[in-house]
């Protein structure tokens, strides 16, 4: 079952971290193996209103690329890393850049699916890197830590399962900007070996004016290219590890102004 978890992880990680926002933002709380990584690359737009992705001139139009890295350093330990770019296409000021990291921590699990982890993680915006264009960036891109609290449960078999993910952290902003409490639960369910569909909530509460509280649901699909092999063919030795290419909608459920995100990402383990 911790295999299930792990794919639940990546999903939510590439899909939130893509397409709705730019910040370091909670994950699961499933560790890698020692000595194992996944490299996830995203690409994402999100277009306001929300019926502009679909035609119209929109009033706003940004393009976001995202690779993400995690790799398990021991056992129940795990770091991660990301680069985010983000480029308005409608308002240059809203453009942005980071680099961020955390590090996971597995603080217990049981022999049913179950496990719970700690995380720290910090992202500081690199701007000032990328020359003239993003000379002024949107007030948003400051520096950023979290602790977060997570919990996991799965549900199945490496052929098919159900999984829940939740968790709930404070988020310092720098700046002088507001900080914040935020939260999310997501639950997925896989079929088949190839296709897992999720949904996810996430709630973001503001513990100072400024910043708007939001709750932003995220579906999203999952389809991993487990080569194919014929009934007298030879399978191959070692580990075998299919990239997975995942597709994720966003909306925020307070703030429809901020239109609606797409995203299409492929992951690959090493």
């Amino acid at each position: 079952m911790q295999g299930l978890g792990r794919l639940a992880c990546r999903s939510v990680l590439s899909t939130v971290l893509a397409v709705c926002t730019g910040s370091t933002v909670l994950a699961g709380a499933w560790t890698r193996d020692p000595g194992e990584g996944q490299v996830i690359m995203t690409t994402a737009r999100r277009m306001a209103p929300a019926g502009a992705m679909f035609g119209g001139a929109p009033n706003r139009d940004t393009n976001i690329s995202q690779i993400y890295l995690e790799y398990g350093l021991r056992d129940g330990l795990t770091l991660g890393a990301k680069a985010y770019v983000e480029v308005s296409t409608t308002d240059i000021d809203r453009s942005s850049a980071a680099l961020g990291g955390f590090l996971r921590k597995r603080v217990w699990r049981d022999g049913l699916g179950s496990v719970a982890a700690i995380e720290v993680g910090y992202a500081h915006p690199v701007e000032s890197l990328l020359g003239k264009t993003f000379a002024a960036a949107d007030p948003g891109a400051v520096p950023e830590a979290h602790l977060a609290g997570l919990y996991g449960r799965g549900w199945g078999d490496a052929w098919s399962g159900t999984f829940v993910s939740t968790g709930a952290g404070y988020h310092w902003r720098g700046e002088g900007l507001a900080d914040e409490l935020r939260a999310e639960v997501t639950a997925g369910y896989r079929p088949w070996r190839r296709i897992m569909g999720m949904i996810s909530l996430f709630g973001l509460a503001p513990l100072a004016s400024g910043t708007d509280p939001s709750l932003k649901i995220a579906p999203s699909i999952a389809y991993t290219l487990w080569p194919h092999i014929e009934r007298n063919e030879k399978k191959p030795d070692g580990p075998v590890r299919p990239n997975t290419i995942q597709l994720g909608v966003s909306y925020d459920l307070l703030n429809p102004g901020d239109g609606l995100g797409l995203s299409i990402s492929i992951w690959r383990s090493f």
